[in-house]
């Protein structure tokens, strides 16, 4: 592994296999790595599974509750620090990741403890703030210490994209893109969800698919769209429909309606097949107008771990090596993407965030 590395490693034009990235983890040692996890709620436990799978025999959990702690003191190789981030004071040991998990109020915070304690390679959970202009802010101040920062939108990294970003790069590249965000909307949004949270929910939860369309595709370059309707708890629109060029020439449109029935789903199309993400783990493909989607089987990495997290880990563990082979979305590139969701979704990008908070996603930071 390297030293300091001051910008993400750029992805070369030939894209790794879903089964080509596993026999690479399977086969990295990372039993010297080390490794800090800040929030330990549903993610941070994701993370920890994602570390252990890849053997990494040095980690601390910090956690605000020592009761939820509790089942990790005896846990080889794990070491617990209560009170929270706030707390939280040991510096960096050499080459350690950090990873940012708690409540999306509070993770530019525990970003910028992890820089303040000398910690120069940082995995923050998305959205990482739900305003562009802060993230930005946190890219320029990780350039200025010479910090690597990646946002985890792990769906970039699920074996169904990265099969299906290297049959659509073996197959020429992508003609054009279509992708749908419909969220799955339950009643008690309003009593898990804080209202910031909720109100910007397109930054919060449907960038995980439009993400996923755009690391594909390319940025968008060009688009225009149209929204329609609300919800009480989004007022700015509740149907998005729109279409564009990406920065690499390529069409898309994209869909979405609130108030309807409907899923998250991206389709890509080369002149050979089509490909199909959905559900967003799944990858099929069509070669003929009316044939039927088959699906294409996927060698796997630890599939007792969330989809895509062991393969973002290591990439931050192994920046240039297994990171040259795994999407690793860089603030900046979450800044744009964030950007973006605001226009779509007609947000004001000037209001400040409410102070930091534990009433968020997660029961635990």
């Amino acid at each position: 592994m390297s030293g300091h590395v001051t910008e993400l490693p750029k992805q070369k034009e030939i894209f790794a296999s879903a089964a080509e990235v596993t026999a690479l983890l399977e086969a990295a040692d990372f039993t010297g790595a080390s490794a800090t996890l800040i929030g330990y709620g549903a993610m941070g436990k994701q993370y920890l599974k994602a570390l252990q799978a890849l053997r990494v025999k040095q980690i601390r959990v910090v956690g605000r509750s020592s009761e939820t702690l509790e089942p990790l003191r005896e846990v080889a190789g794990v070491e617990t620090v209560g009170g929270g981030f706030e707390a939280f004071s040991s510096p960096a040991k050499s080459q350690e990741l950090g990873i940012v998990a708690v409540p999306t109020a509070s993770l530019l915070p525990a970003a910028k403890k992890l820089l303040s304690l000398g910690f120069r390679r940082i995995l923050v959970e998305k959205p990482v703030s739900l305003r562009s202009s802060r993230i930005e802010e946190l890219a320029e101040e990780f350039r200025r210490q010479e910090a690597v920062g990646a946002c985890a939108y792990n769906r970039v990294a699920y074996p169904s994209f990265l099969e299906c970003r290297s049959r659509v790069d073996r197959e020429g590249g992508a003609t054009s893109c279509a992708y749908t965000f419909t969220e799955l909307i339950s009643s008690d949004w309003e009593w898990i969800f804080p209202k910031e949270e909720l109100n910007r929910w397109g930054v919060s939860n449907s960038l995980h698919p439009i993400g996923m369309a755009h690391a594909l595709i390319g940025a968008p370059r060009q688009w225009s769209g149209f929204r329609k309707g609300s919800l009480a708890w989004h007022p700015s629109g509740s149907a998005f429909v729109g279409s564009g060029l990406s920065e690499r020439g390529i069409p898309f449109s994209y869909h979405a309606d609130w108030g309807s029935t409907g899923r998250w789903s991206v389709e890509i199309h080369t002149q050979f097949s089509s490909y199909r993400l959905c559900p967003l783990e799944r990858l099929f493909r069509r070669v003929e107008a009316k044939a039927d989607w088959q699906e294409i089987p996927l060698k796997v990495f630890a599939p007792q771990v969330k989809a895509g997290f062991a393969e973002q880990v290591a990439g931050m563990l192994d920046p240039q090596g297994i990171g040259t082979k795994i999407p690793l979305v860089s603030l900046s590139q979450a800044a744009a993407w964030t950007g973006f969701a605001e226009e779509l979704f007609g947000y004001d990008p000037a209001p400040p965030e409410p102070a930091p908070s534990s009433g968020a996603r997660e029961n635990e930071s």
